[in-house]
């Protein structure tokens, strides 16, 4: 990762995985903040043959976006999130998807209608 004018990377070693992992800071992450260090919520997935664990890293960074600690929680598969946690965030979701869609269709509609009007007018021209 190469960094930028508004991020920095950071590496981290993860005691489950065993794996040095680099992550991308944006450095706005300090505006506004009055206590340090802050925590920062990383997520990532160990495999170990056919085993599957999610784990959960806090990392807490300073004012100078290092990371002076780290705690690692080992989640299982789906306990993450409850199933009410998972509806709660899919529904909303599922709707506006089916908002967008409902506004494709009638914009798609719009076009054609357009497209007939303009060649419509276009033979109409032509005679």
């Amino acid at each position: 990762m190469v960094e930028d004018d508004e991020t920095i990377e950071r590496h981290f070693n993860c005691k489950i995985c065993q794996t040095s992992h680099r992550i991308k800071l944006n450095k706005n992450l300090i505006e506004g903040r009055t206590k340090y260090p802050f925590p920062y919520v990383y997520l990532h997935d160990h495999i170990n043959g056919v085993e599957h664990k999610e784990v959960l890293t806090i990392l807490y960074i300073d004012k100078n976006l290092q990371i002076r600690h780290s705690e690692i929680q080992e989640l299982g598969y789906d306990s993450l999130f409850s199933k009410e946690q998972v509806q709660a965030i899919i529904e909303p979701l599922i709707n506006e998807i089916e908002l967008l869609r409902d506004e494709i269709k009638k914009l798609n509609r719009d076009i054609d209608n357009l497209k007939i009007k303009l060649n419509s007018k276009h033979y109409t021209r032509q005679y």
